[in-house]
């Protein structure tokens, strides 16, 4: 499976023309086929396959497969645009974590501090909660 992730992950399929990656969380990794006009018409497409990837083992099966389903690759100034856009989206998201860590760490002080003043315990009940939020965010990085 991590051969697989790569695959998708790194960018290797969507190095193909008209390939897009959809990642589902806790879902089998399924090539859907369409036919249709053109990519903005998506309404009128027609699903003609879906194949089941993890049942490729290596990555030059899963490029095998797509040249056999009719892809073609990019060019190189294609394929290192699409690099360079998925290295700045992984950096943003990278961002977008670190933010919401130090969000609900500052929340949780503030809590704290606010039941210190009103003389409650921030060392006793919270410590469950505070719990459940780092659990809880740990699992939207996964």
């Amino acid at each position: 499976m991590p051969i697989l992730k790569s695959f998708l992950k790194d960018g290797e399929a969507e190095s193909y023309r008209n390939v897009e990656v959809t990642f589902v969380p806790g879902k089998r990794a399924v090539m859907t086929l369409f036919e249709g006009r053109s990519a903005e018409a998506r309404e009128d497409w027609v699903e003609l396959e879906k194949i089941i990837l993890s049942d490729y083992k290596t990555k030059e099966e899963m490029h095998e497969l797509m040249v056999e389903k009719g892809f073609t690759l990019k060019s190189e100034e294609e394929i290192a645009a699409l690099k360079l856009q998925k290295q700045k989206e992984a950096v943003e998201e990278e961002e977008r974590k670190t933010k919401r860590r130090e969000e609900a760490m500052r929340q949780r002080e503030e809590r704290k501090a606010s039941e210190k003043k009103e003389g409650g315990n921030a060392e006793g009940g919270d410590a469950e909660e505070d719990a459940e939020t780092v659990k809880k965010e740990t699992k939207e990085e996964l």
